[in-house]
């Protein structure tokens, strides 16, 4: 009988492509996935997981985008330094048309909402339409809709509590994106700055002569973002955490995604044992316990 798990996604730009590694390996080692929560990159690549389009063939339709990287804003929407014209393109390939309640396997992403500054947990309607929102990184990617909601990362890097929310009662599996390679600076990584945006950016962006402040901002930005999500983690305390090193990518950079998919595969293989320990009696007693007793509350 194969054991059923939760996934909380969380956000990084591409270096979400590693999520992708990271569920190939959880299927191949007879896992099943009841409910996925993404965050930003996490939302972007679970919508189609979720539709149970098979990861390979999700990562072919990402190498495909990058041999020709398109972000174009359309003429209405709001202002951004860019747009996700070809991101749609690529997400209608698997999503055209379907609501949460056509996807077979449960689903919620996160957003923030502008207007209120709390985080957004969507989970009915039209699914490209939430996943725009929850990758609506703020001034880079046009915002959503009349609360004006952007990129869920902003307030929760890594989605836990809405992946415990779908299924109180089994293991959830939180994979981060921020763990970086020892001995990694920021200051000195190119990666992080204006060279992450693409084209079209960088062209307007030197003609202000901002990139260096842009880049100090970026540094800062990706600190931040880095202990927000390692202190949810200890709060929301997950089963398990799966940690890519892949930090040291850049939000928008162009990369080889089949370096991303292999690294996130091989940080699953790593946690195998500890997932394989969450479904101990003991610990499934408690869990159930705990979460199915406050869901109910």
């Amino acid at each position: 009988m194969k054991k059923s798990i939760v996934l909380a996604l969380g956000g990084g730009g591409v270096r979400g492509i590693a999520h992708l590694g990271a569920v190939q390996c959880l299927l191949e080692n007879g896992y099943e996935i009841s409910g996925i929560a993404g965050t930003s990159a996490g939302g972007m690549f679970g919508a189609p997981l979720a539709a149970q389009v098979a990861p390979l063939d999700i990562l072919a339709a990402v190498t495909d985008f990058f041999k020709s990287p398109n972000f174009r804003r359309a003429s209405t929407d709001p202002a951004s330094l860019a747009g996700t014209t070809g991101l749609e393109y690529v997400l209608e390939k698997f999503l055209r048309d379907k609501t949460f309640d056509d996807l077979p396997i449960k689903l919620s992403v996160t957003s923030v909402s502008l207007k209120t500054g709390e985080e957004v947990v969507i989970d009915e309607g039209d699914v490209i339409s939430a996943v725009l929102a929850t990758i609506a990184i703020p001034g880079v990617f046009p915002s959503m809709g009349s609360d004006v909601l952007v990129d869920g990362g902003v307030l929760d890097p890594v989605p836990v509590s809405p992946a415990r929310a779908l299924n109180p009662s089994v293991p959830v599996v939180a994979v981060t994106l921020h763990a970086k390679p020892a001995g990694y600076s920021p200051i000195e990584d190119n990666a992080i700055g204006i060279e992450q945006f693409p084209e079209q950016i960088v062209e307007r962006l030197a003609k202000t002569r901002i990139g260096e402040s842009l880049k100090n901002m970026s540094i800062g930005y990706s600190l931040v973002s880095d202990q927000l999500a390692e202190l949810n983690l200890e709060l929301t305390k997950p089963d398990v955490v799966v940690r890519p090193i892949v930090g040291h990518f850049g939000t928008l950079q162009k990369v080889d995604p089949q370096v991303l998919y292999d690294e996130g595969y091989r940080a699953m293989v790593e946690e195998l044992p500890t997932l394989q320990d969450a479904f101990s009696y003991m610990k499934s007693i408690k869990r159930i316990s705990k979460y199915t007793t406050a869901s109910t509350d």
